[in-house]
């Protein structure tokens, strides 16, 4: 390619500090960034990665199909929720659009067994305007990628285990909140844990509601397995 890649951040909390950063690093070029929160709306994003400006302002969310329109990127990184309902939107518009996206949504590494309605709707759209939706990061690569590859060249796998640890407060509110952070115990048992202690009936009828929450190694697993079939 003779020209840099133009990339649009969508969400410009905690994580697009790294991930805009990574953009100019590698070559890239940021040519504009969405949010909701009034207090970052019209900031210049050198402001929000700690660099000199770089005469990009941060649009709102009720003008980023007009500003995707003018910028014509190449590809958006979605970096806002947790959640397939939650960046439902995003992605579509995305798709709608015909830009590629990937994002951070832990759900979105294989939103098929938790969200299939939300997940074949954008399926569909990317697929028609000829753009790819995709989601990665952390867990994609070390409770993903590794993890696959080691297992596909097993001869029996009886049992997988393994712990990671990390600074929540990294990654901002979203991320938080999807963990049960400053919860009771009573409360996280209720909001986060009640999803794993359900019966099989009543969690096949959550996600053909598009209402379950699953937890955050729900999704990699079921990728894992699907990648150690096709190795």
């Amino acid at each position: 390619m003779d020209r840099k890649v133009r990339v649009v951040q969508f969400g410009t909390g905690k994580m697009s500090v790294y991930t805009m950063r990574y953009v100019e690093e590698k070559g890239g070029e940021v040519v504009g960034a969405i949010d909701v929160n009034p207090s970052v709306i019209g900031k210049d994003i050198g402001e929000i990665i700690g660099t000199e400006y770089k005469n990009v302002s941060v649009t709102s969310l009720n003008n980023a199909e007009e500003m995707l329109k003018q910028a014509k990127p190449d590809i958006c990184i979605v970096t806002t929720m947790s959640l397939l309902k939650d960046v439902e939107d995003s992605l579509m518009l995305c798709a709608k659009l015909g830009i590629n996206a990937i994002t951070t949504c832990e759900e979105a590494f294989y939103p098929w067994n938790s969200n299939p309605k939300v997940t074949k709707s954008i399926d569909k759209l990317a697929k028609q305007n000829g753009c790819t939706i995709t989601g990665s990061g952390y867990q994609d690569i070390y409770w993903g990628q590794l993890i696959s590859s080691i297992a596909g060249s097993t001869h029996k796998i009886t049992k997988i285990k393994g712990s990671s640890s990390y600074n929540v407060e990294d990654y901002g509110i979203a991320l938080a909140k999807a963990h049960g952070a400053g919860l009771t115990l009573q409360a996280f048992e209720e909001k986060i844990a009640s999803a794993d202690n359900i019966e099989d009936e009543e969690r096949k009828m959550l996600i053909e509601q598009g209402e379950f929450m699953p937890s955050y190694m729900w999704n990699v697993n079921r990728m894992d397995l699907f990648k150690i079939r096709v190795n």
